[in-house]
């Protein structure tokens, strides 16, 4: 029996008594798909999947689409991508991971950006390695009245890089660039399936708002950000090897903490959901 138990936090529920085999029959999958509306996060514990069975599982939220970076796509199934973050005795890990340690949102640097990520643990740490998430419903529930008003109908810039991200992203291949132009979104978004607004940020990704300058911009942005970093909003995953969490990009934000032994494998499968364009 499908049991969907909501977590104690700010978001997230984790699914009990699923059989990931039959995941995508119409209603449970109906159910899923509920649960991650409803609470923006769902846990989905289990054993270590191949690739394809990753993919499939993946298919009970939408359409996966392949990540940008080429050279983290899975050659078996190019729509999962493995994202490793183990940390090297150099004190080096992959940049993606690096950057991965502040607030983001998955892909907010297109005009189409991913509706939910599955994130399947393969290998992980002995201890550490929490992933957090912020519910952005909430951010934006918890802002002064004024502050509403005065960002609703603003727009921002978002770009695969920004001298506002504390870390520089992995280097693009010229194909990669020419699919990456700057893009623009509303800063503050709404929910397709549900009508709530949401606070759309991203500090990896998040260059200014269209219409002010930079002082301003920054100001603004550094403010609704500290709002977003309040403990009430957020919720920490310790993995389990084997788990499937997936997300909602369009009302949460997320980050990893590196606090994991170094040699130590933590090593993920990632799929992206197609979209729709913010609005």
């Amino acid at each position: 029996m499908l049991t969907v138990v909501p977590l104690n936090g700010a978001l997230g529920a984790r699914i009990e008594g699923l059989d990931r085999a039959r995941a995508n029959e119409p209603e449970i999958a109906g159910r899923i798909n509920q649960a991650l509306a409803r609470y923006l996060l769902v846990v989905l514990p289990g054993e270590p999947m191949a690739p394809a069975e990753t993919r499939r599982l993946a298919e009970v939220f939408g359409t996966p689409q392949r990540q940008l970076l080429r050279y983290k796509r899975s050659g078996e199934v190019p729509d999962v991508s493995v994202m490793v973050s183990t940390l090297m005795a150099d004190g080096s890990t992959d940049k993606t991971a690096i950057r991965a340690e502040d607030w983001h949102t998955d892909d907010s640097y297109f005009a189409t950006p991913a509706k939910a990520t599955l994130l399947h643990a393969i290998e992980i740490p002995s201890h550490g390695g929490a992933t957090w998430f912020c519910n952005m419903h909430s951010v934006y529930e918890s802002l002064p009245e004024a502050m509403r008003k005065r960002i609703d109908g603003m727009r921002a810039i978002h770009g695969y890089d920004t001298k506002r991200a504390r870390n520089r992203p992995s280097v693009r291949t010229p194909e990669e660039i020419a699919e990456t132009p700057d893009v623009e979104h509303p800063l503050v978004r709404t929910h397709p399936e549900t009508g709530r607004k949401a606070l759309y940020l991203n500090p990896n990704r998040l260059d200014r708002i269209v219409g002010l300058e930079r002082a301003e911009s920054d100001a603004l942005l550094d403010e609704l950000a500290d709002a977003a970093r309040q403990p009430q909003h957020h919720h920490g995953h310790t993995w389990t090897k084997g788990d499937v969490v997936v997300w909602d990009n369009r009302a949460t934000m997320h980050r990893v903490v590196i606090d994991y032994p170094v040699g130590e494998n933590r090593i993920m499968q990632r799929v992206l959901i197609e979209g729709n364009r913010p609005f």
